[in-house]
């Protein structure tokens, strides 16, 4: 059976995120998101979705109102980077809660457990939203380890108009330079980086390559590279755009030997 699965979350980063993860489940079909409260309301009633994944603070109120207020009740996994919400998550028979950050494998089973509860037609117990809330914290902390707490995962904060936004380095596809000014392109926008791309490349690691002087590209988003004139090429990306960035000619050399292409 296919999932048919609305998307509700203020940001719009994060409903590109939740659309990319589910983009490795072919079972499920996106058909439609939301970023406010009355939009979440309309969308859900509209277009009887089997599952939503949903934010709990949003603008115009919270995911508790949406599920107050919609004629149906699909199966829910929340959202969010506020682990106090979980009880009251499991009370209006969410299936699961995802604490933000979360990774691909703590979706993948946020994901089945949807599935499975969908097809058996049941609810959550009161025992096993506990279990599942310490399991939770578990993952985000690290509590219960011979290494001891871990250390929190790391967050980029960058500026978008008035707001600051704290980026997953993996969804940011380059960044680039303009003078002294660096941005961050995601597949969401763009974002002002109070950083130099010296700075970025050191901190940020392999994963990460000088394509040209100012650029620094995400390489696990490359798809194609392209040859230009005079032994320049263009790195084009898997974001929806195809966008493209500079690759020179001598880093190309560079980055033949970490690609082997």
């Amino acid at each position: 059976m296919t999932l048919r699965v609305v998307l509700v979350d203020d940001e719009k980063p994060a409903r590109d995120r939740l659309r990319r993860l589910l983009r490795d489940h072919p079972e499920t079909e996106v058909v439609g998101e939301a970023a406010d409260v009355p939009g979440a309301v309309e969308a859900i009633d509209a277009l009887a979705p089997d599952l939503i994944f949903l934010d709990v603070r949003m603008p115009g109120g919270d995911g508790f109102e949406v599920l107050s207020r919609i004629r149906l009740r699909p199966a829910v996994v929340f959202t969010t980077a506020f682990d106090q919400y979980a009880v009251r998550a499991f009370e209006v028979n969410s299936v699961d809660y995802l604490l933000k950050p979360f990774d691909r494998e703590r979706f993948a089973a946020a994901l089945e457990r949807a599935r499975a509860a969908l097809a058996q037609g049941t609810a959550s117990t009161p025992d096993q939203v506990l279990r599942l809330l310490e399991a939770i914290r578990s993952e985000i902390s690290g509590a219960g380890t011979a290494k001891g707490p871990a250390a929190p995962p790391f967050r980029l904060p960058a500026k978008r108009g008035a707001k600051i936004i704290l980026l997953d380095p993996d969804e940011v596809l380059w960044f680039e330079a303009e003078d002294t000014i660096v941005h961050a392109r995601t597949a969401g926008g763009r974002y002002l980086v109070e950083r130099p791309l010296a700075d970025l490349e050191q901190m940020l690691g392999t994963g990460f390559f000088r394509s040209h002087r100012s650029i620094l590209l995400n390489l696990a988003h490359v798809a194609e590279i392209v040859p230009g004139d005079g032994g320049t090429y263009r790195v084009v990306l898997r974001d929806e755009a195809h966008s493209a960035v500079p690759l020179s000619r001598r880093q190309a050399q560079k980055l033949r030997e970490i690609l082997s292409w």
